[in-house]
């Protein structure tokens, strides 16, 4: 989601019961604060999630991916998998019945995947969990003040402490400057920043920094429509991206003048070197997609939603789509199909699988792999998904009933093993 309008026309599209009355004063206030936002990931917003029949609006900082937001209780491919590993490894899940799936809990199902971890750092600021770097590890923006992202930090769970890796630098030349979304790779840290210029131009500026700890450095700025990015990505020695209208680029991490990747053209990361032809958000959010590109290597995956479904959107090996019933899973060849209420999508707008294997659906995960829903056992009234421009792997909550919690619990889908 990247505006007002698109927020307040997927709030239409998804709250086909009443929403509660705050949600439409949270779009008010939205929509009085900025309209230029767009992807945001180090700033705070709202996100909407369809969750089965029911609605939820996120309130965290906004990107493509994730946000925080209260929680309401409730046709074949033409062409194979591009990856014959990733393929033969993932068992073949029978996913005929539109019945209800069975859950089990996190805690007993995952329990090396579930931690607590404070809601502040060292200094008092806010967090907002990004995405996991490891099984150990949590990529973190610490808000200095509301919307404003002063610090990212990385969160180890095995020494319970938090260390910098960067402080994330303003641009006092531009009005409104935010930090907006981010990738991680192992070794590095990339995001675009916003603003605008006097004259009303809109302006993003691309940084990276060692996750090993290190001055941010500015790569690249982009102006007027070169500046209107969806999706950021790390590929080793550049930062790739695409753009709203389509298209993917890349600059080196060492800076240079930003090109236009071959193959790119009309494209959207889903997460490298994943792409996708169709962009999120209205008018797009029902349409479905017909392709996931290999930017690596060119393999182009067609695809054919089945009757019925709306907002197909496919990674590598798995899809996931929207129907009368709830959701529809399926593999990009049509095979291992399954509808079922308890697939209505809760992880904000763009609902690509999670490492190619989770969604985060009402009340917690559904694993395509193994075919279980996972729930969580969340004692307030919120959820949170981590932001980052891939489909984050962070699931986090309160640890306790209050709306700012001392400490969040955390499901961090990078440790789930790869058996269970």
């Amino acid at each position: 989601m990247r505006t007002e309008d698109d927020l307040a026309a997927a709030l239409r599209e998804g709250a086909r019961s009443a929403p509660e009355p705050d949600l439409l004063a949270g779009v008010a206030r939205f929509r009085r604060r900025r309209s230029r936002r767009r992807t945001q990931f180090l700033a705070a917003a709202a996100v909407v999630a369809v969750v089965s029949a029911s609605t939820a609006v996120a309130g965290g900082f906004l990107s493509r991916r994730g946000g925080e937001g209260v929680v309401s209780p409730t046709g074949p491919a033409t062409s194979a998998p591009t990856s014959a590993s990733t393929s033969a490894s993932t068992p073949a899940v029978s996913m005929t019945a539109s019945a209800r799936i069975p859950a089990v809990e996190a805690g007993d199902l995952w329990p090396e995947a579930l931690f607590t971890m404070p809601a502040k750092n060292a200094d008092g600021w806010r967090y907002r969990p990004i995405t996991a770097l490891s099984a150990t590890e949590v990529l973190l923006s610490a808000e200095s003040s509301f919307e404003r992202s002063g610090k990212i930090e990385i969160y180890d769970t095995k020494t319970k402490e938090s260390r910098l890796v960067t402080e994330v630098p303003k641009n006092p030349d531009l009005k409104g400057y935010i930090a907006q979304t981010a990738t991680a790779d192992g070794t590095n840290v990339a995001w675009f920043a916003f603003g605008q210029q006097a004259d009303g131009t809109p302006v993003r500026d691309i940084w990276t920094a060692p996750l090993a700890g290190g001055e941010a450095r500015l790569i690249a700025t982009r102006t007027g429509a070169d500046a209107e990015m969806d999706a950021i990505a790390l590929d080793g020695d550049r930062v790739v991206w695409s753009l709203r209208q389509g298209g993917v680029w890349h600059v080196p991490l060492a800076g240079g003048t930003p090109e236009e990747l071959p193959g790119g053209a009309g494209l959207h990361l889903i997460s490298w070197p994943w792409a996708s032809d169709m962009a999120e958000g209205p008018p797009n959010t029902e349409r479905n997609q017909t392709k996931v590109v290999n930017l690596t290597s060119g393999h182009v995956n067609r695809l054919a939603a089945p009757p019925g479904v709306k907002g197909l959107r496919c990674g590598p090996l798995w899809c996931y789509g929207r129907t009368e019933q709830g959701g529809l899973v399926q593999r990009v060849d049509g095979t291992s199909r399954r509808e079922s209420r308890d697939l209505g999508f809760a992880g904000g707008l763009s609902p690509y699988p999670i490492l190619d294997r989770f969604l985060a659906v009402g009340g917690g995960v559904y694993d395509l792999r193994t075919g279980k829903r996972v729930t969580v056992d969340n004692p307030g009234n919120w959820s949170g998904v981590g932001t980052s421009s891939e489909a984050s792997t962070i699931l986090y909550w309160g640890a306790t009933k209050a709306d700012k919690p001392d400490k969040f619990r955390v499901l961090n889908l990078a440790a789930v093993p790869p058996a269970q």
